[in-house]
């Protein structure tokens, strides 16, 4: 069977055939089909020779006089040669997507220390096994550059299945960086805190279609902390000056989170934006979300059911933070600490 198959500028021995070579028959087979039916080939026509090398089979503009019979000569190699690219010896291999995370750790480092940024995408269906060697005793990737991306297969949803297991921290952001996404990732059993949001009062950083599952006894899934996440000899985390980041989460999913010592979300200071999220199944030593030292949250249909923590209310905002919006949110069977609130706990008014 030979239906559908297509090729383009590959190059077979001798150069008398490019396509299916039957030694039997002797005959080179085409490859028939006019464009490449599947979505995952992405070979653009570049070719790896300068033209003039090219053999004669790929000279598309064969008149009668050319010395390759028209029948070798597939028809689906009509493509326009363009020139051969310069090559770099100093830069890296381009990567496509990254299955490993030591390669993906260190091209966002690089990023980092260039200052560059950048799109760098997870090839779908991967896990990152952070529990073995040795993936195990490797740190946190670090994003300190504005502009980096790191999205789960091209279009960045979760549905292509983009894991990160374990480990301690999986990611921090650092200094004073915009513009950082991160898109369709999920997250699992992070035994700290699952991602650090650690830049300056003006720094920001989107989460958009990514989940948090799976924690237990850790510090928080996400701490949005201007620090290092370092804490006292008792456990509390050290002053900072000023403000924390800005961090908005999109359509993200945290559940079954138990025994968080901070809570899924800890805005220590910053500005939480959350919107079309959900939260389900957390329990936690305070509140599911926590916002304290002068944070703000800003909290739109979104969605919590079956949480319990000691402090008040499913979210507690502290009498020097800001609850700026609270818009077509959804809570059901939430327990708060002490039975006082539910739901929204504001210690400034002490309104639930």
């Amino acid at each position: 069977v030979n239906d559908d198959n297509f090729g383009s500028e590959n190059v077979g021995g001798n150069g008398t055939c490019n396509d299916i070579f039957d030694e039997g028959s002797g005959l080179c087979v085409p490859f028939e089909a006019d464009s490449c039916l599947l979505p995952a080939f992405t070979f653009t026509a570049t070719p790896s020779v300068a033209p003039s090398q090219v053999p004669s089979a790929f000279n598309t503009t064969a008149s009668p006089t050319s010395s390759v019979a028209p029948s070798q000569v597939p028809s689906v190699l009509n493509v326009t040669l363009s020139p051969v690219p310069s090559f770099v010896p100093s830069a890296m291999p381009s990567i496509s997507c990254f299955s490993e995370y030591d390669l993906l750790a260190e091209a966002v480092t690089e990023a980092g220390s260039n200052g560059t940024g950048g799109v760098f995408t997870i090839c779908p269906d991967t896990v990152f096994n952070l529990f073995v060697p040795p993936n195990s005793d490797v740190l946190p990737i670090v994003i300190n550059a504005s502009d980096t991306i790191i999205q789960c297969g091209p279009d960045g949803s979760k549905t292509n299945e983009c894991i990160l297991l374990g480990g301690s921290r999986h990611f921090e952001i650092a200094g004073s960086v915009t513009g950082v996404e991160l898109k369709g990732l999920t997250f699992i059993g992070a035994t700290d805190v699952s991602v650090g949001a650690f830049g300056s009062s003006n720094a920001s950083a989107t989460f958009d279609d990514c989940e948090w599952v799976g924690q237990f006894g850790s510090r928080s899934s996400v701490l949005i902390y201007n620090g290092d996440g370092s804490t006292d000899s008792e456990g509390n985390l050290l002053p900072f000056e000023e403000g924390s980041m800005s961090v908005e989460f999109t359509n993200c999913t945290f559940s079954d989170l138990s025994n968080l010592e901070l809570g899924a979300i800890a805005n220590v200071g910053g500005m939480s934006v959350i919107v079309d999220s959900v939260f389900q199944g957390i329990t936690s030593e305070e509140s599911s979300i926590t916002v304290s030292e002068n944070g703000t949250i800003s909290l739109s249909t979104s969605c919590f059911g079956g949480n319990s923590g000691d402090l008040p209310g499913t979210v507690f905002v502290d009498d020097s933070s800001t609850l700026d919006v609270n818009d077509d949110n959804f809570g059901s069977e939430n327990v708060g600490g002490n039975g006082t609130c539910n739901d929204i706990f504001d210690e400034g008014s002490g309104l639930c």
